[in-house]
């Protein structure tokens, strides 16, 4: 693997975790990360954010390498690989959020709100989208990630020495979180993170409101940012607003889609990012742009459950494209024998593109791969986006 040989070229120290039995005798589990986190964090003064964050990037930075070695060694199947990634990620963005959070509170005290005669403590959620939201992380994905507060009313401050409006406290803190993220350490840059899929894109708000969110679905939002919301899910921060996130999410889905321009809508943005991503030729195929590729197959899910979405609530519920294309079997939308041959063949995908990233190329194939499965998935399309 030349993502494993570059890693160890880049970090010497990586060379240890070859030497460790359990790499070899135990499985690796959002558990067992979160254990071994714990041990390391022991071992620093855990009121030193810098030094915390350098040592949440040695335990990133060995993670990732452990996962990729049981992935090469065959010990670890595509979507467990795809499960551990995203855990850790989540394992690493919960503890970057703490420690940024700490420190602005440290300084400034809790943001706080009126909501009637209550004076009431803040929230702020992390919601992820893309493939960290899919549970489809790879090892050199972005972090797609949306950030919200539950503030309302017109009393909106710190409780601190020093108060700040909680505007400029949740601003602050995101941008401490991403540079604890994005930041060069000794040990690497633990994530890029991605911010445009936020209302508005990169004109919009860093943090919005759950109200502004909810708003903005139900007056602005397009039908690719309705897609998008297909693979979204709270993955930090306030429960609360993690289920008042859930509760617009579904409403959106169900009920703000607009179906009367849908399979134009969809159909015309599959053309788009073909046009200007495929990498395919006569003789290679762009296993995700290229037709009858893993694009196809997610862009055929999204659409199905955009389009059924008010008739079967439960097309909602998952995230992740092969639980979605579970749903629809389960709803009657799709035959079972369809099912089973498109996560089949998704998986394959996935598992071809996974190789390709171990040995840092695209995820470009020889034409004469995947020949059955590419007309496969052009005729369930042809099918369905009818």
């Amino acid at each position: 693997s030349t993502y494993l040989a570059r890693e160890i070229e880049k970090f010497p120290a990586l060379l240890d975790e070859l030497l460790d039995p359990r790499l070899y005798s135990e499985p690796i589990s959002a558990a067992s990360m979160r254990a071994e986190l714990d041990e390391r964090l022991r071992q620093v003064n855990v009121e030193d954010s810098e030094a915390v964050i350098e040592r949440l990037a040695q335990f990133q930075r060995a993670t990732l390498f452990r996962i990729a070695v049981a992935d090469v060694s065959r010990n670890l199947p595509i979507m467990k690989v795809s499960d551990r990634l995203t855990e850790l990620a989540e394992i690493v963005l919960n503890k970057a959020l703490d420690i940024a959070w700490r420190d602005l509170v440290a300084k400034h005290g809790e943001p706080r709100f009126s909501a009637g005669s209550d004076c009431r403590k803040a929230g702020f959620a992390v919601v992820a989208y893309g493939k960290l939201g899919g549970m489809e992380l790879s090892y050199q994905s972005d972090l797609d990630l949306v950030f919200l507060h539950d503030v309302t009313g017109k009393s909106q401050e710190t409780d601190g020495e020093r108060p700040i409006d909680n505007s400029l406290f949740f601003g602050r803190l995101v941008r401490r979180l991403m540079h604890f993220l994005t930041t060069q350490t000794q040990s690497g840059a633990l994530y890029e993170v991605d911010t445009r899929l936020r209302p508005s894109g990169r004109s919009g708000l860093l943090v919005v409101s759950t109200e502004g969110f909810a708003r903005y679905q139900e007056d602005n939002a397009w039908t690719w940012e309705h897609q998008a919301l297909l693979r979204s899910r709270p993955v930090a921060g306030s429960a609360s607003i993690a289920r008042c996130f859930e509760k617009t999410r579904t409403e959106t889905l169900r009920h703000r889609v607009r179906r009367d321009t849908l399979l134009d809508d969809v159909l015309s943005m599959r053309q788009k990012m073909r046009d200007n991503l495929d990498k395919s030729s006569a003789d290679r195929f762009d296993l995700k742009q290229g037709e009858g590729g893993i694009g196809d197959i997610e862009f055929l899910v999204q659409y199905l459950v955009l389009r059924h979405a008010n008739d079967y609530p439960a097309l909602v519920y998952y995230s992740d494209n092969i639980r979605q294309l579970g749903a629809l079997e389960a709803v009657g939308l799709l035959a079972a024998s369809d099912v089973a041959r498109l996560q089949q063949i998704y998986r394959a995908y996935r598992l071809r593109s996974h190789r390709l990233a171990l040995d840092e190329l695209n995820a470009v194939v020889g034409g004469d791969e995947f020949g059955a499965e590419r007309i496969f998935v052009s005729e369930i399309w042809r099918r369905s986006m009818q």
